[in-house]
């Protein structure tokens, strides 16, 4: 009964907010410094080097292992899984957004689904099929998991870095930055503010927009994303633990709408052409910004209507 009431107040609340913005107002006012702005680049580039994600490059695919857990409420009515907490195995192509999901474990072992060149496909008793209703969620999932296994090097790629001032977690003294595509309020780009920890020198959490979403008017929507338990895998730091709490960052890890525990990470633990199954379909690398989720989808039913091979 709550969480039909809860659906029921979805409208009213999002009529009732317009885009999420993460600004400053001196940024909102294009007034800092040239020094600030150099200070934001220089921690970004630093964070990358510490936990090693320069090193990226030289992998071509990974897998994670792990678990995703969703909380309460929230967690229930967010749940972009068909299943709820069983295992799965993530597998992700480096640098793009071709990626894959199996379930190992429950009702749905042995379901896999996959996104290469943002063309939605599943995987059915080793028979591949794209001539399938893109399910939306799986697909945002996904990218959004893809994206921050490499947050670090793929926000090197923005144009715009701004420092934002100093924070807090736990504790622990962090500077924030902010990193986007523009300095302007649009549903066109995300914002970022990267929590980059004074001790550790790495990204220790993102608090961010979510314009490319599979809701509707999800652009007043925004979250942190904190990264705990890292681990040295083959020289690259990887946080073992993903937490995702609504709005500014909590300094309880218990208060969170979702959280993926990995078990396992690997890299180049399988052939590229495992999640890009059609020889047909050419890679179109990192682009993510201007591809909007009715272009996605657009492109999704072009794709379909290709006859492709087995």
């Amino acid at each position: 009964m709550k969480k039909i009431f809860f659906l029921m107040l979805i409208p009213a609340i999002i009529s009732s907010c317009g885009i999420a913005d993460l600004r400053t107002a001196e940024i909102k006012k294009d007034q800092q410094s040239e020094t600030d702005q150099q200070k934001a680049e220089r921690l970004l580039a630093s964070a990358i080097k510490k936990q090693g994600l320069d090193k990226v490059s030289q992998f071509e695919t990974y897998e994670v292992i792990g678990n995703d857990d969703w909380k309460g409420l929230l967690g229930s009515v967010g749940n972009v899984w068909d299943w709820k907490d069983e295992k799965v195995a993530m597998r992700f192509a480096v640098g793009d957004f071709d990626g894959q999901i199996e379930v190992l474990e429950g009702k749905k072992k042995g379901f896999t689904a996959g996104i290469q060149s943002w063309d939605y496909y599943e995987i059915e008793k080793g028979k591949y099929n794209t001539d399938v209703k893109t399910d939306k969620r799986i697909q945002f999932a996904l990218a959004a998991y893809h994206y921050f296994y490499e947050l670090g090097t793929r926000l090197a790629r923005a144009p715009k870095v701004w420092y934002v001032g100093e924070g807090e977690i736990e504790g622990v003294e962090m500077d924030k930055i902010l990193v986007s595509w523009g300095n302007n309020k649009t549903k066109a780009y995300d914002q970022y503010v990267l929590w980059i920890s004074k001790e550790s020198g790495i990204i220790e959490a993102t608090t961010h927009t979510v314009r490319d979403n599979y809701l509707p008017m999800a652009g007043f929507l925004y979250s942190t994303t904190r990264f705990t338990n890292f681990k040295d895998v083959d020289g690259v730091l990887i946080p073992f633990r993903q937490t995702v709490q609504l709005k500014n960052p909590k300094d309880k890890v218990s208060k969170y709408i979702h959280q993926f525990s990995v078990e396992s990470f690997t890299w180049d633990a399988f052939p590229l052409d495992k999640i890009r199954p059609n020889s047909n379909l050419d890679p179109i690398g990192d682009d993510k910004v201007s591809l909007s989720w009715n272009d996605m989808l657009r492109i999704d039913d072009a794709l379909s209507s290709i006859t492709l091979m087995d």
